[in-house]
């Protein structure tokens, strides 16, 4: 059985990708019909989400040292506090989620995009949307390995032994 320690699970972000893939198609196609055109994706928006996959990745690194290392205050390093290591835990739990979202967004505007690719702009839109598709992947493939490396290991003492009801004494 899934416990809420086990994290965001692949399932949840291929469903949130083929959601927003479905609702993004569906907006797009209605924003196109009031008479609008298709919205220009910059190449620009592919920084914040290569700089959000570094962030991530390098924090969780640093509290996977933490959590690996045998002497938790071994080579004179700052080690995270609890809450830089939640947070870094949620930044990467965002991020796999989000980056899914991202996905099927920047997919429904390939998607709609594919009957037209005759067009030499719409061909740029095209590959842009693709390219995007594939930084968002990437963001949220840097959020699972974030959170696998955030994840403490089990411990024995966590467990209560038979007659204490679950009851810490000390």
């Amino acid at each position: 059985m899934k416990t809420p320690q086990d994290g965001i699970s692949i399932a949840a972000g291929g469903l949130f990708a083929a959601v927003s893939t479905v609702l993004g198609w569906l907006a797009l196609l209605a924003w196109r019909t009031t008479g609008h055109e298709y919205p220009q994706l910059p190449w620009l928006a592919l920084v914040p989400m290569a700089l959000y996959v570094v962030l991530v990745l390098a924090a969780a690194w640093r509290v996977r040292q933490y959590v690996r290392t045998p002497q938790r205050h071994a080579g004179g390093r700052r080690m995270p506090t609890p809450q830089q290591a939640r947070g870094t835990l949620v930044a990467a739990q965002a991020g796999a989620l989000g980056g899914a979202i991202l996905f099927g967004f920047y997919l429904a505007n390939a998607v709609v995009h594919l009957s037209t690719l005759d067009v030499p702009s719409v061909r740029g839109l095209f590959v842009r949307a693709l390219v995007s598709a594939v930084a968002a992947v990437c963001v949220s493939a840097a959020g699972y390995v974030g959170q696998s490396w955030c994840r403490l290991p089990e411990d024995e003492d966590d467990d209560p032994s038979p007659g204490h009801d679950g009851v810490a004494y000390g």
